[in-house]
């Protein structure tokens, strides 16, 4: 080693020991400053990478928003969710009621991966703000209220509630997903603990038997299976408003689950979505070993012919609504469609994540939950997957009058 290598290594050294120096004096620092002083220095950097113009909105919703890793009871009271573009997580959001002489701040939280913040507050007129470089963002005024949905079902006792749900029979549909090996029947989904677990199973009327199936990629064999596909066709139709469901899915791939709606007498107006489409408000497919699951949200029609026209896909920013580490089928979430005469909003616990304003239907819909095993998804189907359930913990639709359930504000820079 020479001698100018040997300086280089000294100095090298030097300043390791010195930046470590000053980083345990740093923690020492943030350490004996109050918690929010300390989040807020911790964040000053974050809040350099947020660029100098903010749109801020804050949005009166249903009770919607209910992460959770277990069921739990639906809430009577709204939801108020701030938002906030560029999203800056981790970063303050405040909560202020407009009361007698100005404002009070009746609570705070932190913006999540969607910028969001969500409350539960009870009515009033409420704005929401956070400061980014100095500057504070805040949305405009908006009011909540008590919200009453007209149609609610949480699954309570040992079994379905046939007043309201049936069992569709439709074998072996359809068109374009045929389930060749696959029947509906009641025995394959049960309620329990205030839950409805949607099922898959062997069929035993044919048990022993094997079911070939093709499609125009592949073909197998497989047992004959029972399906699980209720809806309340026959009981309550809706036509608008914000419909809703919590629901944890399956983690077994070669089904999947789902939570959609279909027109009235599930018949379509060929080139004429006004007349009635398929909402699929969730879909999930089961995991797929890579860690990238994510629901898929679509609106169908047909073309004369059966010609299908698919809007919607499969939306990867969803993941967001996941729990640090957890994976979809290790919670609930809330899954809603706000369908307005023009336009349907999708969100999850009411982060929005697709806006569709074509192929709007205008006619009553009802409602269905279900967990399928189309043909093409026959090859990825075990044996041992068959005891997996995707769990529906209630479903609710609100206000299916309205030509927009929800209210939103479109706020501003004020200081």
């Amino acid at each position: 080693m020479d001698a100018k290598t040997a300086d280089n290594r000294t100095f090298t050294l030097a300043t390791v020991r010195l930046a470590a120096v000053l980083a345990i004096v740093t923690a020492l620092f943030l350490s004996a400053l109050p918690e929010s002083h300390a989040d807020d220095v911790a964040s000053s950097e974050k809040k350099r990478s947020r660029g100098s113009a903010v749109t801020a909105t804050l949005t009166s919703l249903p009770p919607i928003v209910a992460p959770g890793t277990s069921p739990a009871a639906p809430s009577s009271t709204g939801s108020l969710l701030a938002t906030f573009s560029p999203a800056d997580p981790g970063q303050r959001v405040v909560l202020e009621k407009k009361v007698s002489g100005g404002w009070k701040v009746v609570a705070t939280a932190r913006e999540d991966a969607w910028g969001s913040a969500a409350f539960s507050p009870g009515r009033g007129a409420y704005r929401a703000s956070t400061t980014s470089r100095g500057i504070t963002w805040s949305t405009r005024t908006v009011r909540t209220t008590r919200w009453t949905p007209e149609f609610e079902d949480t699954f309570s006792g040992t079994s379905l509630d046939g007043s309201v749900w049936n069992d569709q029979k439709r074998e072996h549909e359809s068109v374009y997903a045929p389930r060749t090996c696959a029947r509906t029947d009641p025995s394959a989904r049960r309620v329990e603990g205030g839950v409805l677990h949607l099922g898959v199973a062997a069929d035993p009327a044919r048990a022993g038997m094997p079911c070939s199936w093709s499609t125009d990629r592949k073909s197998g064999t497989s047992p004959y299976l029972l399906n699980t596909q209720v809806a309340t066709e026959y009981t309550r139709s809706f036509r608008h408003g914000i419909v809703a469901a919590r629901i944890k899915p399956q983690r077994a791939k070669g089904m999947h689950s789902g939570f959609w709606m279909l027109p009235q007498g599930t018949t379509y107006v060929d080139g004429v979505p006004e007349g009635g489409t398929e909402i699929d408000v969730m879909e999930f497919f089961g995991e797929t070993g890579r860690g990238d699951e994510t629901i898929g949200s679509h609106i169908h029609y047909y073309e004369p012919g059966w010609s299908k026209v698919s809007l919607g896909d499969m939306f990867p920013q969803a993941r967001r609504s996941l729990g640090g580490n957890r994976s979809w089928w290790q919670e609930f979430h809330v899954f809603s469609v706000e369908w307005t005469a023009r336009e349907y909003i999708f969100r999850i616990d009411g982060r929005e994540y697709y806006r569709e304003a074509k192929a709007v239907s205008q006619v009553p819909q009802y409602l269905v939950l279900s967990n399928l095993t189309s043909d093409y998804e026959l090859d990825e189907l075990t044996a041992d997957e068959l005891g997996d359930t995707a769990q529906v913990d209630w479903v609710r639709v609100f206000d299916a009058t309205s030509h927009q359930t929800s209210r939103t504000s479109h706020g501003r820079s004020v200081s």
